[in-house]
């Protein structure tokens, strides 16, 4: 078994924290958003190698993986032109043998499955989960047999509001990769993308049959507010530093090692990161990341990017980094 991960993209709707870092190592609930997928991807028992397509600060992402995830071969593979998730998936195939099975997975998407019982099954799935805004997303369409019968990429009008999740088991890999020529062969876009989900529908109009599988649980991270909920719903109370006095700690939190915290109120659902400084602030539903100094602050619902500096008072905010912000 083979996982791709897609992970080349700028995360616009992250600005200005994504400025500084690739989407997937932004930190959240104590970990980065990588590192909830690589833990996932952990569990698969016959795991051979995991490609990853970089593009956006590539530098940082290689450097971040190789030095955490030294016992799993790791492949990286440039993607230099934005053109789409199909292109993007092109890029592995001198990677891929025919007679590989692979797992595509976003790397942006936090989730809980039960990966090893997934890719164990001879069958080609894709993970799915009933959503409110289907025109978000790409969408599955099955039939009585619970067969997918059609695939539709961010319908304007949705007729199914099963939505795929980012995640794609697959047995018929060379049929994949020709599905995605001839996409691309026959320039067919969606959103002026070639789209996994339009190649995905190729194969099925070639009679390929395709399941699904429900997620245990689904988290997005795509923007400010849904980061947010999702630090919320996942964080687990772990605090790491001991530099800590006269603060009141409302669990669960997550406070990383020679981090410095007097007189404030910490919690709930705060992720603070290493070598930040704390001062008479009251922090609450916030994501900071590492070498950030706050004081005389109240903070809710904010995401603070590094080595931000913040005096003052405020309700909610988004910093990016290297930002030094004082309020009289």
């Amino acid at each position: 078994m083979k996982v791709i991960i897609p992970a080349a993209g700028e995360g616009t709707r992250l600005r200005p924290h994504t400025i500084t870092k690739p989407k997937p190592i932004l930190p959240i609930a104590g970990a980065t958003i990588i590192d909830f997928i690589m833990y996932e991807i952990s569990s698969i028992r016959d795991l051979e190698e995991v490609i990853f397509i970089v593009g956006y600060l590539k530098e940082q992402m290689i450097e971040y993986l190789t030095s955490k995830y030294k016992d799993i071969k790791l492949t990286f593979v440039e993607q230099k032109e934005y053109k789409g998730l199909a292109h993007a998936v092109s890029l592995t195939r001198d990677y891929i043998n025919n007679d590989d099975k692979i797992f595509i997975i976003l790397g942006d998407t936090i989730f809980k499955l039960n990966l090893s019982d997934i890719v164990s099954k001879n069958e080609n799935a894709l993970g799915v989960c009933e959503v409110d805004n289907p025109s978000r997303f790409g969408v599955a369409i099955l039939n009585d047999s619970g067969v997918i019968a059609k695939l539709i990429e961010k319908p304007q009008n949705p007729v199914s509001n099963l939505a795929l999740t980012g995640m794609y088991n697959i047995v018929n890999t060379k049929e994949l990769f020709n599905a995605i020529e001839y996409i691309i062969a026959n320039n067919i876009k969606t959103k002026n993308e070639y789209q996994l989900t339009d190649a995905l529908e190729y194969m099925i109009e070639q009679g390929i049959i395709f399941k699904t599988f429900k997620l245990d649980g689904w988290y997005d991270c795509g923007e400010k507010s849904t980061m947010i909920e999702t630090n919320k719903t996942i964080i687990k109370h772990d605090i790491l530093s001991k530099g800590i006095k006269d603060t009141a700690i409302i669990p669960p939190v997550f406070i990383d090692k020679d981090v410095k915290i007097e007189g404030s109120v910490i919690g709930p659902y705060v992720h603070i990161g290493k070598n930040s400084k704390i001062e008479s602030s009251i922090l609450k539903n916030s994501i900071i990341f590492e070498d950030v100094n706050i004081s005389n602050a109240f903070m809710d619902n904010s995401i603070i990017s590094e080595k931000v500096t913040y005096r003052g008072k405020t309700h909610s905010m988004d910093i990016g980094a290297s930002i030094t912000i004082e309020q009289n």
